[in-house]
């Protein structure tokens, strides 16, 4: 049923598309001084956001709207709300089609169905004005054939870390003149204000998404609940006075209410209630299994564990490893058994959530720019692309 809903969905957007399509060229529009800036359509907690809040503060000048469903809890971020562009509306499907930057942190985030727009581009169904800007959702560590040239249509394609962009230009066809070493936007607004909390932050699963009868019979869900459950994590929990918060990845957020504990310090998180930029931010030692939100926490300088209880499986289901290996590049221990990662839960906070310089080398070596300047990069790339520079 689920997908039968998707579907109908998908073939509404696109005969409003095709209408719009049409108008726009019998009324002649021309939005080329506009900026459009998205996320998924209802999020404003990424990279779209900051770079939204540095376009601004600093250029007061550019004519910007925020694409986001009015309903979402972040839409009371965008304070003027004359920026706001209702996602999905008469004026998103205009934009879309006419304005002359079109940046986000998904391809296609800033269409009206970013999974059903990116498809349709592959085939070249989609005709657009602007320069696509490719703000990502996080830095690049696996191999990603998906977003070659032939697979998405980008004008710039930012990306976070230097061995990513040294990686990308090898493995992709996009090339110098797309790909750019900026840095990430949001890292610029990333402020450590570290309190006694454990952010336990697992990605999502691909066959998961649509499968939602079996779940809870799944060993991602045993493993996970089991940590949840876990009475020696609880009695460490007390021990040191630490919150534990468990937040699903983003795709994952549909099940969060299968999750379960009895410890009254453990905070099972949802996507309505909590921003993982401010979680990211306020934790003092990140649990994740393969999320790549781990660069946004050694980029802070606190302590990392990966779970990762499944690799063998979550390889050949998800992406295959690229530059970067776990054991040998990560900025925390690689467990793979529930008793040795309590152990080393107990480690580190016992440590004061101390990284070991081994991890703190890494990290130094791993992140070029550290200057608060990713958005001004950002933004002067696109004025250079915009003027054909």
């Amino acid at each position: 049923m689920k997908k039968f809903n998707v579907r109908l969905h998908q073939i509404v957007v696109i005969i409003k598309y095709i209408f719009y399509f049409v108008y726009c060229k019998i009324k002649k529009i021309n939005n080329n001084d506009m900026w459009i800036i998205s996320e998924r359509g209802n999020e404003a907690r990424d990279n779209g956001y900051s770079f939204y809040k540095f376009i601004k503060k600093e250029h007061k000048e550019i004519n910007v709207k925020y694409i986001i469903d009015i309903n979402s809890s972040d839409a009371k971020k965008i304070k003027n709300k004359e920026d706001i562009v209702e996602y999905g509306s008469k004026e998103h499907y205009i934009l879309f089609l006419t304005a002359g930057v079109l940046a986000s942190t998904h391809i296609m985030g800033f269409s009206p169905e970013f999974r059903l727009f990116t498809r349709l581009d592959r085939y070249n169904l989609v005709k657009l004005h602007g320069k696509r800007i490719f703000l990502q959702h996080g830095i690049i560590k696996d191999a990603s054939p998906g977003l070659n040239k032939e697979n998405v249509k980008l004008d710039m394609f930012v990306c976070g870390a230097k061995r990513e962009y040294e990686f990308l230009l090898k493995t992709l066809n996009q090339g110098p003149n797309v790909l750019k070493y900026t840095g990430l936007a949001r890292y610029d607004y990333l402020k450590s204000k570290t309190e006694k909390n454990i952010l336990v932050m697992p990605t999502w699963r691909m066959k998961l998404f649509y499968h939602t009868d079996k779940f809870k019979g799944t060993s991602y869900f045993k493993a996970w609940n089991g940590l949840l459950n876990n009475e020696t994590l609880h009695q460490l929990l007390e021990k040191y006075n630490y919150k534990l918060i468990f937040y699903p990845h983003y795709e994952m957020q549909q099940y969060v209410s299968e999750f379960n504990t009895n410890s009254e310090n453990i905070l099972i998180a949802d996507f309505e209630k909590f921003d993982v930029s401010d979680l990211l931010c306020r934790t003092s030692m990140l649990i994740t299994d393969y999320s790549s939100v781990f660069f946004d926490v050694a980029y802070m300088r606190k302590p990392i564990i990966y779970y990762q209880f499944d690799y063998k499986e979550f390889r050949k289901e998800h992406y295959s490893e690229g530059y970067f290996n776990y054991i040998d590049d990560g900025f925390g221990k690689v467990i793979t058994e529930k008793k040795t990662l309590i152990h080393e839960i107990d480690k580190i906070l016992k440590s004061g959530c101390y990284v070991e310089e081994m991890y703190e080398k890494r990290r130094n070596n791993f992140f070029e720019y550290n200057d608060k300047q990713n958005c001004r990069r950002i933004y002067e790339e696109i004025v250079k692309l915009k003027n054909n520079i």
